[in-house]
């Protein structure tokens, strides 16, 4: 989890949060959105103004708030280069069964301190079915003084969806995020600062993270290098010499940024406005029409898809190359 704590100010301007307060019935509340690390930061404001605590102590510990799976939102990473990258890998921890069996037993105690009690579920998508549906009757019917927050960045069971109220969070402006960028992080370059503020797309979780990896302009290039040198068989040997030694982490996180770059080709191709710099888009553009480019962003998905059922990364790769260089003839036929 990044430290997005320096940041809460952003969040809780949101008009989303407006609505909400101490007065507000209790109830069952989702949150959506793309960044993981923003909905929690979201949740733990929501749920202080639910329970009439300021903006200001939305991260202090109180035995009324209690988020699942037990983790401190405002906790600085105190991790560096590497060891911060691979934590930050680190597939994120899931709500179990016992974990729900936990919740559904506590819900009628009396709140300790506050108003009220509120659980917060973060990764709440990647839930198991019957863990959601455990908890299906809590979210419909909860006691009159709880409230359940989950945060969810993919789609959950429609019957758990419709049980609550949708809290949905808003990018920020790139501008907005790569000024934040500067000024949290005055020692880094501020090329990288404006990369990582467009590559999170508005999202302040996303962006944090990108400037924290140390291992992501290299990646950037290596997506553009690829892009660039996947027009045909003869460019294919100095491809592959790119992502030959790539890690399944490493693969994963090129084919992320190629996803996106592809995206910002389809924009390109109807003169639409780019997210990442728009002479790096051109530089990758050629050859492709809107479809192909956006069926080549199916193939990688796809090809992530792949990594996840532990397929060789080179071999996904080459795979995934080979898929674009046929995307593209086909739809210039």
């Amino acid at each position: 989890m990044t430290d997005l704590g320096k940041y809460a100010d952003m969040y809780a301007a949101l008009d989303v949060l407006a609505p909400f307060s101490k007065e507000t019935a209790a109830g069952s509340f989702m949150i959506v959105g793309e960044d993981p690390d923003g909905l929690c930061v979201l949740a733990r404001l929501l749920a202080a103004k639910l329970c009439g605590i300021p903006p200001a102590e939305a991260f202090s510990d109180y035995a009324d708030i209690i988020t699942y799976p037990h983790a401190d939102v405002g906790a600085d990473v105190k991790t560096s280069g590497k060891k911060a990258k691979k934590a930050d890998t680190a597939k994120a921890a899931t709500v179990n069964v016992d974990d729900v069996r936990d919740i559904i037993d506590s819900l009628y105690l009396t709140p300790f301190e506050l108003n009220r009690r509120v659980y917060i579920i973060e990764n709440a998508e990647s839930m198991s079915d019957i863990c959601q549906n455990k908890l299906l009757k809590s979210l419909e019917e909860p006691p009159r003084h709880v409230c359940f927050i989950l945060c969810a960045s993919g789609a959950m069971l429609p019957t758990v969806e419709s049980r609550c109220i949708e809290v949905a969070l808003p990018p920020f402006s790139v501008q907005t995020v790569a000024e934040r960028l500067k000024a949290a992080h005055p020692g880094v370059n501020v090329k990288t600062t404006e990369l990582a503020a467009r590559a999170g797309r508005g999202n302040m979780g996303m962006a944090e993270r990108i400037i924290n990896d140390p291992d992501f302009t290299s990646e950037y290039a290596d997506a553009l290098k690829i892009l660039r040198l996947a027009t045909g068989s003869s460019a294919f040997t100095v491809t592959s010499a790119v992502y030959d030694k790539y890690t399944r982490e490493r693969a994963a996180a090129v084919l992320g940024i190629t996803e996106y770059l592809l995206g910002d080709v389809a924009r390109v191709c109807v003169g639409a406005e780019t997210v990442f710099d728009v002479n790096d888009v051109n530089s990758v553009a050629v050859g492709f029409t809107p479809l192909s480019a956006a069926r080549s962003a199916e193939e990688v998905r796809l090809a992530r898809k792949k990594l996840l059922a532990n397929c060789m990364p080179q071999a996904v790769m080459d795979g995934l190359i080979l898929k674009i260089m046929e995307e593209k003839a086909l739809c210039r036929k």
